[in-house]
């Protein structure tokens, strides 16, 4: 009897550190979810040169939250070059529903743009308020030039990174970038590669792997040479249009073909027929029935009389 009972108070006992450590759990997980995670507010800047010409500022708001991540829409930012003295703003741009915003160097900058080979982009919201966010980024200036090579039949692609130092323009080495032949909006590498690194003279050489692509009617498309988020140099991006791809001939005789995305007058045999076939059938059918109806009637009144 005595046995039973201290096996009873045992299953007691592990059935109430159970209950503790369900309900010890539980506690702490409500306690988790009541308290929200703080929400966290993160800004990026980045640098563009186009073509060597135009030169503008992206500008990237976030907010991530226990919710999630969300942009910061219709957020005003104050751009400034090397400082924040209201002489070397940019722009004042509002982001977007993406929580992006552009700024293009103004002409009025270029005093400042040619004192340096340095400069500091600076983006901040008005200070002294409870929203304030900074960033900043420092670039040298620099520039991208893009070339062809056509060696016994062998086409390659040169580019060159060029970086401002003393005045003079020196080879940018071991900067990454893309090399290769727009498509779709990106780039197509024109090698086996997807990057590739400049050597000391800043220039890297890439044999075009990809052969017979179409272009437009004259065999034409577009070369490219981009880096990307460089710490030093930002984003450049270059073009060149070469007639090395196979000329794209458009077939003037395509909507005069009977298809299914043709006009009515030019709509496929096959589904003429089946058309007028499903149509005839079923008028067919009604006809039928109503003659049959009407003889049904003509041999009722012959049997009354």
């Amino acid at each position: 009897m005595k046995k039973k009972n201290q096996h009873n108070l045992v299953q007691l006992l592990l059935f109430g550190m159970l209950i503790f450590f369900f309900a010890g759990s539980n506690i702490v997980e409500a306690q988790e979810k009541s308290e929200p995670q703080p929400v966290k507010k993160y800004l990026t800047l980045k640098y563009f040169n186009v073509a060597n010409r135009q030169q503008y500022l992206l500008l990237n708001a976030i907010t991530k939250d226990d919710k999630g991540v969300s942009p910061q829409q219709n957020k005003k930012f104050s751009i400034y070059i090397d400082s924040n003295d209201p002489a070397n703003l940019i722009a004042t741009v509002t982001t977007n529903k993406m929580g992006a915003a552009k700024a293009f160097i103004p002409p009025v900058q270029k005093a400042i743009w040619d004192s340096s080979a340095k400069h500091i982009f600076l983006a901040e919201t008005d200070m002294g308020t409870d929203d304030e966010q900074t960033q900043e980024i420092e670039i040298i200036k620099s520039k991208i030039t893009i070339d062809t090579l056509n060696e016994d039949g062998v086409r390659s692609i040169t580019a060159q990174v060029m970086k401002l130092e003393n005045s003079e323009w020196v080879p940018a080495p071991e900067v990454e970038l893309k090399i290769g032949i727009v498509r779709m909006g990106k780039i197509l590498s024109a090698g086996d590669e997807p990057t590739y690194t400049t050597d000391s003279s800043g220039i890297a050489t890439v044999e075009l792997t990809k052969d017979s692509l179409p272009g437009d009617e004259n065999g034409n498309y577009i070369l490219a040479a981009k880096v990307e988020d460089n710490d030093e140099l930002g984003n450049l991006f270059i073009e060149k249009t070469v007639n090395w791809g196979v000329p794209n001939q458009i077939d003037k005789t395509f909507f005069n073909q009977r298809t299914l995305w043709s006009t009515a007058n030019r709509t496929p045999g096959w589904l003429l027929f089946a058309a007028y076939a499903i149509v005839i059938g079923v008028w067919g059918t009604l006809i039928y029935l109503i003659f049959q109806l009407l003889k049904i009637k003509r041999l009722g009144r012959v049997k009354v009389k």
